[in-house]
C-alpha cells in the first residue's frame, strides 16, 4: 500500500501544480471566452458568462462594419460563417446586417456602445482589446475605460502613445510590423534609444521558442501575455512561468 500511495496522490499533486501555475498568471477570456463549446463568438452571452465564471480580464476583437460602426468580431469570414453567411467570405456587413444576425443561431453580437454599457455596469472588470490599437479610435469609442483597458498595440508609435495616455496596460504585439527593430533598439540600446521601454509583449505560444525571443529574454526579461492556451500541460512549465497573462478559451479562474 505504501508503494501505491505516491501513485494515488499523483493526480492531486498535478492538480495543485496546475492550479498554482494558473494563479501565478492572470487569465484572460479569449474572444469573450468559450460558451457551450463555441469559440470566438465575442457575444453578449459569452461576455456575461465570462463575468459569471470569475474572469476579471475579458478580451474582445474590434472591427468596423462597412458603414464605420465599431463592433466585436474576430474576423469577418468567421463572423459570416458563424451567422449562416459563409458564402460572404470576408465581405464586411453593414451595422444593420451585423446587428440583425445571431451567432450560431442563438448568441447576440456586440456593438461598441453595448460593450461600454456592460463594462460600466461591471466596474471590477477589465476590457482587453485586439485588432485595433489606434489611440484616437480607442479614446473616441471607450472614453471612460482607459484605466480598465489592456490594449494590444500593433506599432511602437501606438505603444508609446497609449502608455503616455494612461491606459492600464499596453501589450506590444508579436504581430507588429516593427517588432524586431524596435525590440533590439529598445532592449539592447535603451541608453541612446528614446521612447518608452517595452515592458509587456503579447506572444503566441509558438513564438516562445523563436531565437529572437529566447535571446531577448536572456538579455532582459519582459512580461509575457501568452495566447492562446487551453491546456497548461500542453506547454512546458518554463514557458507558463514566463507568462504573466494567459489568454484562454476554457481554463477557469
Amino acid at each position: 500500500m505504501k508503494k501505491l500511495l505516491p501513485l494515488l496522490l499523483l493526480p492531486l499533486v498535478l492538480s495543485c501544480v496546475t492550479q498554482e501555475r494558473v494563479e501565478r498568471s492572470t487569465l484572460v477570456a479569449h474572444a469573450g471566452g468559450a460558451i457551450d463549446s463555441c469559440l470566438y463568438t465575442n457575444s453578449r452571452e459569452a461576455l456575461e458568462l465570462a463575468a459569471k465564471n470569475g474572469y476579471r480580464f475579458i478580451e474582445l476583437d474590434l472591427q468596423f462594419t462597412s458603414d464605420s460602426v465599431l463592433v466585436a468580431a474576430h474576423s469577418w469570414d468567421k463572423f459570416n460563417a458563424m451567422t449562416g453567411f459563409a458564402q460572404w467570405g470576408d465581405s464586411v456587413p453593414s451595422f444593420s446586417e451585423f446587428s440583425s444576425r445571431l451567432i450560431y443561431g442563438r448568441y447576440s453580437p456586440l456593438s461598441a456602445n453595448e460593450i461600454n454599457d456592460f463594462f460600466e455596469q461591471h466596474l471590477e472588470l477589465y476590457l482587453v482589446t485586439d485588432k485595433i490599437s489606434s489611440p484616437e479610435l480607442l479614446a473616441r469609442y471607450f472614453p471612460d475605460l482607459k484605466e480598465r483597458m489592456v490594449v494590444e498595440a500593433f506599432s511602437y508609435q501606438h505603444y508609446c502613445q497609449l502608455k503616455s495616455e494612461g491606459y492600464y496596460r499596453v501589450l506590444y504585439s508579436c504581430m507588429a510590423g516593427d517588432l524586431s527593430a524596435t525590440l533590439f533598439k529598445n532592449l539592447l540600446f535603451s541608453s541612446v534609444f528614446p521612447g518608452e521601454r517595452v515592458e509587456w509583449i503579447a506572444l503566441h505560444t509558438t513564438a516562445l521558442d523563436m531565437p529572437i525571443f529566447k535571446f531577448l529574454n536572456q538579455v532582459r526579461r519582459f512580461n509575457v501575455a501568452l495566447f492562446t492556451v487551453d491546456d497548461l500541460e500542453s506547454i512546458p512549465d518554463k514557458h507558463s512561468q514566463r507568462a504573466s497573462m494567459i489568454y484562454t478559451n476554457h481554463i477557469l479562474p
